[in-house]
């Protein structure tokens, strides 16, 4: 495999080619998905209230509002709708992440070949590509994560302020997009006391971690001296809040998960070891949503390019950066899971880009094989690509088409009840956003709440086939018949039910 400690011993690809490629991949993506993500309503609505109410309406709707106030600020700079403005900066920020990357690998040593190879599985990547018809902070997150990353490698080679800025920047904008980024930003420099190569190591971990800890102490005695002095109804940024008292209030909260353990899953003696039984347990949920998000098919690469130490190929200091990153990364999210007890795919892709860094050398040490392995190459990069040019998100087309429905067949200030965002925000009727969000949109808490819905004038619900008998006997029980029904078939339908207040 041939690889290389200085970056300008490999000549780049033409970064904008991954640009424009990238670009296209999320227009066809979007193009491809009639709804956007349920997430993305609540950005929406917070972009909604910034711009009517400032910042401190923005965070009451969503307590982490960034995303929200930049597309409340790029909808006024273009004048294009906050749909289309929050897909645009998603579409800009994958944009910078695979160009981020590619230029990562290279920086590692990849030459023309493994940064074809690199580009080529950032553009595919599964749940990358799943996401990119979505509005979410995680695809600029990532995108910041893996700048600040680059720096602290370019750091390496020759020191300056203008490195250590860069990354400072990087890394402070990621924490404002996601709360994690502070895990970073206060370990990543002490990265750089396990590098060989760089001489006063202390010196310049120092030299990162005190403008970072500074800039965080302040801002924590802010954020501090601010929550003190508000009611719990005006808490600003309660999002944050919610770490400290999840952090505050873990060791009681994990006593009562291995009790729970130990009494559902454990006897006798055995049950002394109920502690390690929950943390073994939350452990194997992590691992099984990290292998998820990376794929099974590169869990088994990477696994194979381990076994055959083709990481050695890297420089001893970039190694110790990558493998701090991984530590930090998986560390946060070890945390999470115990205070949470949940886990998804999608908070995993922060271990998944860093290990995806080294998938390129492993194929390119393949490709450089020849024969059968070049094939195995092109099979999988192709297997990969094809399968996130298409998805059956299309199948749902039906809940865009209720909507448009409501909205040229309702009166413009009627009023509705439904379990689910997308209808309740592009209907653009009147709609109980706080009772509702308050039962999580769930179909049975809605229909068993009668003053969630008999007091409006219609109910447009989403019926999900197994949910068809409760359905039914929910009309029958009030005397109520559907007016309209869109879909059907396994994806379910939306069903549309005049109110006898609206008949009146």
């Amino acid at each position: 495999m041939q690889t290389h400690p200085a970056a300008s011993s490999q000549p780049p690809l033409q970064y904008r080619w991954v640009i424009v490629v990238s670009l296209l991949l999320s227009a066809w993506l979007v193009w491809l998905d009639p709804l956007i993500n349920r997430d993305a309503i609540i950005y929406l609505r917070s972009a909604d209230a910034y711009l009517q109410g400032g910042l401190a309406a923005a965070q009451q709707v969503h307590g982490r509002p960034i995303l929200s106030v930049c597309i409340a600020l790029v909808h006024q700079l273009t004048g294009l709708s906050l749909l289309y403005t929050g897909l645009a900066i998603a579409a800009v920020a994958y944009a910078i992440l695979c160009t981020s990357f590619v230029a990562t690998v290279r920086l590692l040593g990849g030459n023309r070949t493994v940064q074809i190879i690199a580009a080529v599985v950032v553009l595919s990547h599964p749940w990358l590509n799943h996401m990119r018809s979505s509005i979410m902070r995680d695809p600029v997150y990532w995108a910041l994560l893996m700048l600040a990353l680059r720096e602290l490698l370019l750091y390496l080679r020759q020191p300056s302020l203008v490195l250590r800025l860069r990354w400072f920047l990087y890394v402070m904008l990621a924490c404002t997009f996601r709360f994690e980024g502070l895990f970073f930003a206060i370990m990543a420099p002490f990265a750089l006391l396990f590098t060989r190569n760089l001489e006063h190591r202390l010196r310049h971990c120092l030299l990162l971690l005190v403008p970072q800890l500074t800039t965080l102490a302040l801002v924590t005695a802010a954020f501090m001296i601010y929550r003190s002095q508000q009611t719990d109804a005006a808490q600003l940024f309660p999002g944050i809040a919610y770490y400290f008292d999840g952090l505050k209030n873990f060791p009681e909260q994990f006593s009562a998960v291995a009790q729970q353990t130990a009494g559902t899953l454990l006897q006798f003696t055995s049950r002394e070891d109920a502690s390690w039984a929950a943390a073994a347990g939350l452990a194997i949920v992590l691992i099984l949503n990290v292998c998820r998000a990376l794929s099974w098919p590169w869990v088994i690469t990477l696994a194979w390019g381990a076994q055959a130490r083709l990481h050695r190929h890297f420089r001893p200091d970039d190694r110790a950066i990558l493998r701090a990153h991984l530590v930090i990364a998986v560390g946060y999210l070890a945390v999470f899971i115990l205070i949470n007890r949940f886990m998804l795919e999608r908070y995993s892709m922060q271990v998944v880009i860093f290990l995806l860094l080294y998938l390129p050398f492993v194929l390119g040490a393949l490709w450089q094989s020849g024969g059968w392995k070049k094939l195995l190459v092109i099979a999988l990069l192709a297997g990969m690509s094809a399968d996130t040019l298409h998805n059956g998100d299309r199948d749902k087309i039906f809940i865009k088409d209720a909507t448009e429905w409501v909205v040229q067949n309702t009166p413009k200030d009627a009023s509705l009840a439904s379990n689910e965002k997308y209808i309740a925000y592009f209907s653009g009727r009147e709609f109980n956003w706080e009772a509702i969000q308050a039962k999580r949109f769930s179909l049975g808490s809605l229909l068993e709440t009668p003053q969630l819905w008999q007091d409006e004038d219609y109910l447009v619900m989403y019926i999900k086939s197994q949910r068809e008998e409760l359905w039914r006997n929910f009309l029958q029980k009030n005397t109520l018949t559907e007016q309209r029904s869109f879909g059907g078939g396994n994806k379910g339908r939306v069903v549309i039910v005049q109110l006898p207040s609206a008949s009146d």
